[in-house]
Parts: structure tokens; sequence; C-alpha cells
């Protein structure tokens, strides 16, 4: 009798979770917090799907201010995305050599302080959620204002709730009523926005995120790549890989069916073969970025 096939599907956890790197971990924070407003669903009884998602959507308001938490994770996001491009790319040996100032994109060492002796040892190079000082910052290092100024009011504002959360258990303050440039907010209220608002604003976040990665990511690219020389494709200099995995591989997944995992007796031989198999995937996806680098930067070769 013939065996049927056991199936299978790639296993997106082997290229997607990618937490080591800032765009990769600016995703997983958005997951995280999203997650935190998808309760079990407890079914069961005679109430219709609409009901029970309507009920399910009440029980996780009432856990007050869980709600202004997804938000206030979603900005923290955001900002912690902004400091961590920031500082990686100007740990790239090299790319001083194009972007003369991209040093000033990290962080700056603070002496102690024994007043504050929980303060950071470090200052960012600009304010993170000062959109507009963050914008010139970076168009002094790279070139680039990747935040567009016309989503700077709802910025701010979800920056305002942010800070209200982390310092106010959530209590809007009456003397931020006129900083407000975007929303209404009641001095006095509880911020307790419903889960679809939320959720809402989640991907808005994440897509100002995304834009800002995508707009520093081509001009970085714009100006390396023609400067590597026309082979650059082939030779692949250490530069242009630490460039490619700074930006989590350009969101490439490696979509190849799950590894068949020998017999192994030791702690050690597995890591042996995780590390192989880790190797395996990373060469796998830097040619993928490359495909892509040649066909978006290539110059087409002149015909005489």
């Amino acid at each position: 009798m013939a065996k049927v096939p056991f199936p299978e599907v790639p296993i997106g956890e082997m290229s997607v979770s990618r937490r080591f790197t800032a765009p990769g971990l600016f995703t997983y924070r958005h997951l995280q917090a999203e997650g935190l407003l998808n309760f079990p669903d407890w079914a069961g009884g005679d109430l219709t799907d609409e009901q029970r998602r309507n009920a399910l959507d009440q029980t996780v308001q009432l856990h007050r201010p869980l709600t202004a938490i997804v938000i206030f994770l979603n900005v923290v996001a955001l900002e912690d995305l902004f400091r961590d491009l920031g500082a990686r790319l100007a740990d790239i040996e090299g790319l001083s050599d194009f972007f003369p100032t991209i040093s000033e994109l990290h962080q700056k060492p603070k002496p102690y302080n024994p007043d504050r002796p929980f303060a950071r040892l470090d200052k960012d190079p600009a304010p993170l959620l000062d959109f507009e000082k963050l914008n010139k910052h970076y168009s002094m290092c790279l070139g680039v204002s990747p935040i567009p100024e016309s989503e700077f009011p709802r910025l701010y504002d979800l920056a305002l709730v942010r800070h209200t959360v982390a310092h106010y258990g959530a209590i809007f303050r009456s003397v931020d009523v006129n900083r407000l440039l975007y929303y209404e907010i009641a001095p006095g209220r509880l911020i307790n926005p419903p889960v679809e608002f939320v959720k809402e604003t989640c991907q808005y976040l994440s897509k100002i995120g995304r834009d800002f990665e995508d707009s520093v990511k081509q001009r970085i690219f714009s100006i390396v790549l023609p400067k590597l020389g026309v082979e650059w494709p082939t030779r692949r200099p250490k530069i242009l890989v630490d460039i490619i995995e700074v930006f989590d591989y350009l969101g490439k997944l490696v979509t190849s069916s799950a590894p068949i995992m020998p017999m192994i007796s030791s702690m050690t031989d597995y890591e042996n073969w995780a590390r192989n198999e880790s190797e395996r995937f990373r060469i796998e996806l830097i040619e993928l970025c490359i495909a892509e680098l040649k066909d978006k930067y290539e110059r087409p070769t002149s015909v005489a």
C-alpha cells in the first residue's frame, strides 16, 4: 500500500523572528503589545458571534488602563526604533566615509551623578519624541527627513499619551490639555480607549516606523552602492553585508521547508547543528537581499 506524504509548511520562526535587529525588535514589540488585547474567547452559551466579540472587547477595556498601556508600548517601540537603528548604523565600520556626521546618531555618554543613582548614563542625540528635531538631526547626519511633517500633530499627542501613562497612571492632567494638537482629551479623564481605536492606532504607529525605516534604508543604499564599484553584487564587501543585516535582511523571509534534524546525542551536537543551520539561513537571506539590491540599484551597462 502506498504511503501518504505527511504535509509540511515553511517554518516562519526560522527567519521571521529576528529580534536582534532594530526593525525585527520593533515588529516583535508591536506583536507583544497587541497580544494584550487578545483575551481568550470563553464562548459557549446562546450569544451570537458579535455579542461574544463585544463582550470580549468590554472585558479588555475593563482591565483599565490596559488599552492605554498598549498605546504606550507601541509609542515606546517607535522611540526605541529611532534610537536603536541610528546607533547601529553609526556603529558600522566605514559608513562614516559616506556620511561623515553619522556618529552623531549614537547616544552620548553622561557622567555618573550620585544624586541620581538610577539615571541613564547616556543621552540620546536628539529628543526622540520631538519629531521636528528628530527630522533635523537625521537630515544633518544622513540627508533625509524620515518623519512626514503632516504627521507631527498626531504623533506629538500620542507621545503625550505615552508620557501620561508612564508618569501619571493614565490620568490626563489639566496642564496638558493646551498641549494637544490632534486629539481632544478632557482633564482628569482616565485614558482608556476602545479596542478598535487602539488597534488602528497601533497600525498607524507601525506604518510610521516602517516608513521611517524605508526612508533611511533607501538613502543609505542610494549613496553607498554607487561608490562600491560595479562588482559589488559579486564581491559583496563587508560594509554592504553589515548594512543588510542592520536592516533585518530587508525583511526577506526564508521559506524553505523545515530542515531535517539528525539524531543528536548531546547538547553540544545540537548547538553545532543549530549554528550551521543558522549560518545557512543567513547566507540564503543575504543572497535574496543582494538580488533585490541589484535589481534596484545596479547601473545598467552602457551599449557602445
